[in-house]
């Protein structure tokens, strides 16, 4: 009897590639920077630089509110379109992410009007969404420690949010609005060669990954 009913069992299946294979928490290191740089662009915003915009470039209130609020709606569009493609193609989403957060850094320091600053905000706050959404994607594929990566990922983020205000405030105090946003060039950089080279790295040692 226990020989037929051995015999008869279907037997376990093996656990799914996917499940059983994830990424090692260095391949975060390049998209947790874009994260970083996205967060702190993002708190430029929230501090007192719009007012130095608005007044340099004759906005008014409701002008300038419009303006933050298209760059709020844009990067609640990229997080939602980062976080859903962020697992399948990290590395293009999140070196495309950066690139549009560059754009809008540098339209953002030739805006003359506040037609070319809503352009800015847009394709800035599209790249900061991108970058922020697909790093919180990519925090669940780790193949070991995910609660640990997340909550530094996530204090990281927080810690950049509160930083880029302050920044702002510096900048534009002892430099320009302008200068401000230019020094969120250089992270964003770091950032975007920190993906690439971590993709090119994965690629050659045939660690699971896809562009």
């Amino acid at each position: 009897m226990n020989d037929q009913t051995s015999q008869t069992a279907p037997p376990l299946s093996p656990p799914s590639p996917e499940a059983a294979a994830g990424r090692p928490w260095w391949m975060l290191i390049g998209p947790g920077l874009g994260a970083l740089a996205a967060a702190c662009q993002l708190g430029l915003m929230a501090g007192p630089l719009p007012g130095h915009i608005g007044r340099d470039l004759g906005l008014a209130p409701a002008g300038l509110a419009l303006v933050v609020v298209a760059q709020l709606v844009a990067v609640a569009a990229g997080f939602a379109a980062g976080y859903l493609l962020g697992r399948r193609v990290p590395a293009t989403v999140v070196s495309s992410g950066l690139v549009f957060m560059l754009l809008g850094a540098v339209v953002t320091t030739l805006s003359a009007s506040a037609a070319v600053l809503a352009v800015a905000a847009l394709l800035a706050g599209l790249g900061q969404g991108a970058a922020l959404g697909a790093a919180a994607a990519l925090t669940g594929t780790v193949s070991e420690r995910r609660a640990p990566v997340r909550l530094t990922l996530g204090l990281a983020v927080f810690a950049a949010l509160v930083v880029g205000p302050l920044l702002g405030w510096l900048a534009a105090r002892s430099l320009s609005w302008r200068l401000a946003y230019l020094t969120t060039v250089p992270p964003t950089l770091v950032a975007l060669l920190a993906v690439v080279v971590i993709a090119v790295v994965a690629a050659a040692r045939g660690t699971r990954i896809t562009r």
